[in-house]
């Protein structure tokens, strides 16, 4: 994982960021504006993402008839599913009274549903009931057909930039101790 080297700097020295070998050395610019550039593709994205949820969310029925918040937490912890209340908790930042009360309303409405772990009787697995999973894998298909618009006057090679691109970002965000998402 590459870091910014601690030091103090002179007037003509440049901060720098390590490769871990320090064998070249990239100038800490380098490597700031490439991020601020994925900043704002990821809040575009978010942005779409929510738009389209919002208004997908306003023409289905059946796990969209919750309310919008835990409408929004749904959609967070999808993809972490199935796990434990701990986990849902990290995702979506709500206490532990807050994670279990959203997890209880859910199971009341046949979203989700709580499974006994084999290894730990004190851990319970909370997963998607099957419907909600069918439900919500209609809900995948219609966002990544709603995104792909976005992109369909790419080029090929455009398109290849973008995947090597995204390939690298997801290699080195999924580096991170902890985070399987």
């Amino acid at each position: 994982m590459k870091r910014i080297q601690e030091k103090v700097f002179s007037a003509e020295e440049e901060p720098t960021v390590s490769s871990g070998k320090d064998r070249f050395p990239v100038p800490a610019d380098a490597v700031r504006q490439p991020v601020e550039v994925f900043k704002k593709m990821c809040r575009l994205l978010e942005i779409y993402r929510h738009k389209f949820l919002c208004e997908d969310r306003k023409r289905s029925s059946g796990i969209v008839s919750i309310p919008q918040q835990q409408y929004a937490h749904l959609m967070m912890i999808r993809f972490a599913l199935p796990c434990n209340l701990s986990r849902i908790m990290q995702i979506t930042g709500l206490t532990s009274a807050g994670a279990s009360l959203f997890v209880n309303k859910l199971v009341q409405k046949g979203i989700l549903t709580r499974i006994e772990d084999p290894k730990d009787r004190r851990n319970v697995i909370i997963t998607l009931s099957p419907s909600a999973q069918e439900e919500i894998r209609e809900i995948d298909n219609r966002l990544n057909l709603y995104l792909c618009k976005h992109f369909e006057n790419c080029t090929k090679e455009e398109l290849l930039v973008l995947q090597k691109a995204s390939l690298i970002v997801c290699g080195k965000l999924h580096a991170v101790p902890g985070n399987r998402d």
